[in-house]
């Protein structure tokens, strides 16, 4: 019996040991709506106290007036200072305090005068959009980073009524009907547009790209404001994210590297250390051996995937791939039936079969898939990739499918093509909100921003932003309601230019 009782112990120990072994510290991450309908937060906190980022740049603007702001927390919504969340949803994360704060903010949590081992990592979400993030440490108290500054709060009511919080969101929104600052929904948009720009690199004698994102955001079918940033910056449901892409010369081997970095992980001190955020990361003695020479062209990026031309220099040849943003330093493009099914594989084969009809010994390769732009929507296209005479050639098709929300999370064109190619006859792609108020044409040489009204393009432009004709989009993110100004004070958090229009 002995013996039973210690096999039993010893199983249990290793399911439990097992279960602590995860990667990135020990954190075990999940979007959950807790059994007891209990949100992970709850009740009344007031801001006592700050600490700086050791990295912090420059002065933080207007941060004293977050001192003794309050945050309410109740099932319903949430109240931070002057912003608010409806219905809001978690991902918790259990983390080993010192390696989170060391892996994410370079700082030890005895220089935040924190003597606790474990934390809870909460991620708030409204309407599927990142809002906030706090470290919850013990149940009294919780850090959250503002600004490149650790703001520390303490509960002071354990739960609070939905009454008392809707009075707190009525004041808000009376203050802003009051300030002008609040306009109705409909008439509130922004967009983030990834542009890339073609160009030759004269160093290496080769094709090469860069990457930039363009904000604009209208009120009230007008243009409010128009800025650009180098990079790409990309709203996820974890937050905003930075993409770009470098090329890398390591003993006569070219190297494209497409870095994803989540905002706040990664200060500029250490984005040497691309070994963990890039992608085809390897060692550099066998980054020659099993990589030499790729180059790589982001040809569409959205919320959790990124496709990509690989282009082989030792050979010529020109694969498709798609990855998740999430693990592209595992360099693991995902099949087509992991994001639209066996019904969807099945669309692929049969496109691929009538564009080889002609050679039979093809081989069909499910990861050879990719997005394009095609009269104002996102489109699948498959390739085949064959070679004749020893020479690489390749056939590219369309897959006759939608792509999937997890893929393209907004993609709806409320004007007619056939109505923009009337409006404005150069016109190669376009772009309309979710709000139906607004729509960017694009040409070669301009983005043309016109007004909706009734379904209808506005007689004269609200406004132009010049293009190069070397310039194609690869990603558009829409923001709505008071989230545009959100979106808008995150993208000023970076080097910005303002853009006349």
């Amino acid at each position: 019996m002995k013996k039973v009782y210690l096999i039993i112990s010893t199983i249990a120990l290793v399911v439990f040991l097992s279960s602590c072994s995860v990667n990135k510290f020990e954190i075990k991450d999940r979007i959950k709506t807790p059994k007891n309908n209990l949100p992970p937060i709850e009740g009344k906190w007031t801001m006592d106290k700050f600490i700086d980022s050791p990295y912090k740049k420059g002065e933080v603007e207007n941060s004293e007036n977050l001192m003794g702001k309050e945050a309410l927390f109740h099932k319903s919504a949430i109240v931070i200072g002057e912003n608010y969340a409806i219905e809001p949803t978690y991902r918790l994360k259990n983390v080993k305090l010192a390696d989170y704060l060391l892996y994410k903010y370079k700082i030890e949590p005895k220089e935040l005068g924190i003597s606790d081992d474990n934390a809870q990592i909460i991620t708030i979400y409204s309407n599927d959009q990142y809002f906030h993030e706090f470290i919850k440490y013990n149940n009294s108290e919780m850090i959250t980073f503002i600004d490149d500054r650790f703001y520390f709060l303490k509960k002071s009511v354990d739960q609070i009524s939905k009454e008392e919080i809707d009075r707190y969101i009525n004041i808000e929104e009376s203050i802003m009907r009051i300030s002008n600052t609040e306009e109705v929904d409909t008439l509130r948009s922004g967009i983030l547009l990834g542009i890339k720009s073609h160009f030759y690199d004269e160093t290496n004698q080769l094709a090469n790209w860069e990457y930039k994102t363009i904000w604009i955001r209208a009120n009230n079918r007008s243009i409010a404001s128009i800025y650009e940033m180098d990079n790409l910056l990309v709203p996820r449901k974890k937050g905003f994210w930075l993409v770009n892409v470098e090329r890398e010369n390591i003993d006569n081997s070219l190297n494209d590297k497409i870095k994803a970095i989540q905002k706040g992980d990664i200060k500029e001190e250490f984005l040497d250390n691309r070994e963990a955020y890039s992608f085809g990361t390897f060692l550099e003695s066998k980054a020659k051996t099993l990589y030499p020479s790729i180059l790589k062209n982001i040809l569409y990026i959205g919320n959790d995937y990124i496709s990509t031309e690989l282009i082989d220099l030792s050979n010529g040849k020109r694969n498709l791939k798609v990855y998740p943003i999430d693990h592209l330093e595992d360099e693991r493009p995902i099949k087509i039936s992991d994001i639209i099914g066996q019904e969807g594989l099945s669309v692929f084969k049969e496109g691929a079969q009538n564009a080889i009809k002609t050679n039979s010994n093809i081989l069909l390769d499910e990861e050879s898939f990719g997005l394009a732009r095609r009269n104002g929507y996102w489109i699948m296209k498959g390739r085949i990739n064959y070679k004749s005479d020893d020479e690489e050639y390749y056939k590219d098709y369309n897959i006759k499918t939608i792509p999937p929300k997890e893929l393209v999370n907004y993609d709806k064109l409320t004007i007619p093509w056939s109505i923009v190619k009337s409006k404005v006859p150069e016109a190669i792609d376009a772009f309309t909100s979710p709000n139906e108020d607004i729509i960017i044409i694009v040409t070669r040489r301009n983005l043309l921003l016109y007004s909706i009204n009734n379904n209808e393009i506005s007689q004269n432009e609200i406004g132009r932003i010049k293009m190069d004709n070397s310039e194609t989009v690869v990603m558009a993110e829409w923001a709505t309601g008071r989230y545009t100004m959100l979106w808008e004070e995150e993208f000023l958090k970076n080097e910005t230019e303002v853009i006349k229009y």
